[in-house]
C-alpha cells in the first residue's frame, strides 16, 4: 500500500523594516513570508511544491509576492528544513543503489547459468517456466524446480517438482527454506530433456536461474 499525501505550510521568515502600507494607509512592520506545499510519500520521503516568498503587512496581512531567486540569493541557509525539501534524494539514492544490485545480480546469474548449461552436474536446481513443455498450460508462467538426477550422453534427466508458481520467486523461496527436501514435493517419475530441449528453453529465457551446491570444501 502507497501512502502519500500534502500539507500547506506559511513560514514567517521575521521581520523587514518598516515602512507605508498602501492598504492600512500607515507605517507599519512588514514579514518576510514563506509559503509552500510539503509533499511526502510514506511519510519520510518529502520534497516541496508551490514555493512563494512575500513581503506582508503584519497588521492587515497583505503584501506583495517577491521572486525567488532573488530572495534566497540574499538568505544565509535555506528556510526550509532538508528533512521536508530534500528526503526524496534518499528514495532516489535508495532506488539507484537497487538497481545496480539488480543488474549485478542478473549479470551474475546470467554468467552461472551459462556455466553450468555447459556442464550440468548431479544436483543441481534449474528454476524453470515450465509451460512451455506442456500441451494445455493451466497459464503461460508455472514455475517450478527441475532437480539434475543424471546427465546423459544425449539429455539430462530431471527430478521435477509437483510445485508451480507464477513467478520465480516461488521456487526460489522452497530451497530456501528447505522444502526440497519434505517427501513428495518432487515427482517420483523423472523426466528427460534433451540438450536441443534444454537450449530451446534457454533461448526463450524459460530457464530462469541455476543454483549449484557448493562441492566438498567449498562451503558448509
Amino acid at each position: 500500500m502507497f501512502i502519500w499525501g500534502a500539507k500547506g505550510v506559511v513560514a514567517d521568515l521575521g521581520h523587514q523594516g518598516d515602512r507605508p502600507c498602501p492598504t492600512c494607509e500607515k507605517e507599519r512592520p512588514f514579514h518576510l513570508m514563506l509559503q509552500y506545499t510539503a509533499r511526502h510519500f510514506w511519510y519520510v520521503f518529502k520534497w516541496v511544491t508551490g514555493k512563494q516568498y512575500a513581503s506582508v503587512c503584519a497588521v492587515c496581512q497583505r503584501g506583495q509576492r517577491l521572486d525567488t531567486k532573488t530572495i534566497e540569493a540574499k538568505l544565509p541557509k535555506p528556510p526550509i528544513p532538508f528533512a521536508t525539501r530534500g528526503s526524496w534524494m534518499i528514495l532516489v539514492g535508495l532506488l539507484a543503489i537497487a538497481a545496480v544490485f539488480g543488474v549485478i545480480d542478473d549479470t551474475s546469474r546470467s554468467s552461472s547459468r551459462e556455466t553450468y548449461l555447459a556442464t550440468p552436474a548431479k544436483g543441481d536446481r534449474y528454476v524453470v517456466n515450465v509451460a512451455g513443455l506442456m500441451q494445455s498450460p493451466q497459464s503461460k508462467y508455472l514455475y517450478t524446480i527441475l532437480r539434475v538426477r543424471e546427465v546423459k550422453a544425449d539429455g539430462v534427466e530431471f527430478d521435477a517438482a509437483t510445485w508451480f508458481y507464477p513467478g520465480a520467486s516461488g521456487p526460489n523461496k522452497d530451497m530456501r527454506d528447505g522444502k526440497l527436501d519434505q517427501p513428495g514435493y518432487f515427482s517420483p517419475t523423472p523426466i528427460v530433456l534433451s540438450r536441443d530441449k534444454i537450449a530451446r528453453l534457454h533461448a526463450d529465457h524459460a530457464i530462469h536461474s541455476i543454483d549449484r551446491a557448493p562441492g566438498p570444501g567449498l562451503g558448509s
